[in-house]
């Protein structure tokens, strides 16, 4: 499968502000615009982005809408998505998928738009696994991973060097880079745009919130039986945040640990992608190359 990496963004481009999931502050939307045309971006707010329909911006097809209207745009060159929650799922049936393809933007978003990280990279598109409009809105100009994201939408390709981690297995490994929130894309195993699907030329990267400790190690269980865990090149462990000690774990991490005993690829523990302040952009389905020493654990774009 060829990558595509969209072209990269410059002053005067626009950036389509959309939706796909749940109810966002106005607030967030208004700063993140001001942030954008600060950098010489050109805001479009869709018209369904503020919406509310139950605890949606808005019913499946006007959220669908919203992504046609940006994409029949050519000079919208990257499309933000302002928050997660949940409801991206419910675009994936209908996903203009093939306008995508004929003119590819890039896309911006975390936790439920790993939903539809999974659709676009499925097809060899690459995105933007990263913090949305309220981190766009509340940091301040100079926030350093502002700053990485604008230089990744604007070409670059980014090294990141972690702290090392007790739990972190060694070694060196290459792939595309596939995943994001573990309970969203879980739902997609067996599904066309499971990014689980082709597991010796993946580095799997996971993050999540408010998930008991229990329910992520069942889900690590299923990739266990699958086979995924015995064949895939590496694992990037981001944060896990918001849960309770159980009465089999004291903590996350301990429990990942336990969970992948026996996984012999290189893995990555504590790396800062999540639902935290400091969420490192990640360039989604992209190749990559994951090194695990005993002094650092470093991610290199390709």
């Amino acid at each position: 499968m060829d990558t595509i990496f969209p072209r990269p963004i410059a002053p005067g481009d626009k950036v389509a502000i959309l939706s796909p999931a749940g109810i966002i502050n106005p607030d967030y939307v208004d700063g993140a615009c001001r942030r954008l045309s600060s950098r010489g971006y050109v805001p479009v707010v869709e018209p369904h982005t503020l919406g509310s329909t139950g605890s949606y911006s808005g019913t499946p097809l006007e959220r669908l809408a919203d992504f046609r209207a940006a994409l029949a745009d050519p000079e919208v060159r990257a499309v933000l998505c302002s928050r997660g929650g949940y409801g991206a799922v419910h675009l994936l049936p209908e996903f203009p998928i093939a306008e995508w393809l004929a003119d590819p933007r890039w896309l911006v978003g975390f936790s439920d738009i790993s939903a539809i990280h999974a659709m676009l990279n499925s097809r060899g598109i690459v995105s933007v696994h990263a913090s949305m409009c309220k981190a766009l809105a509340l940091r301040e100009a100079d926030d350093a991973d502002n700053r990485r994201l604008f230089s990744i939408l604007e070409g670059s390709r980014p090294v990141y060097e972690v702290e090392p981690h007790p739990c972190n297995r060694f070694g060196e490994a290459s792939g595309r880079l596939r995943g994001g929130n573990l309970a969203v894309i879980a739902d997609l195993i067996a599904t066309p745009v499971s990014p689980f699907a082709d597991p010796e030329s993946t580095i799997l990267f996971i993050e999540d919130i408010a998930e008991p400790i229990y329910k992520v190690e069942r889900i690590l269980w299923q990739l266990r039986l699958m086979g995924f865990l015995d064949r895939v090149a590496g694992i990037v462990i981001g944060q896990f945040t918001d849960y309770r000690p159980d009465r089999n774990f004291p903590d996350m991490y301990t429990m990942l640990d336990s969970a992948l005993a026996g996984v012999t690829c290189p893995v990555a523990f504590n790396f800062p992608v999540g639902h935290v302040d400091h969420n490192l952009p990640l360039l989604s389905g992209a190749p990559a190359t994951l090194s695990v020493t005993p002094s650092s654990a470093t991610l290199r774009f390709i």
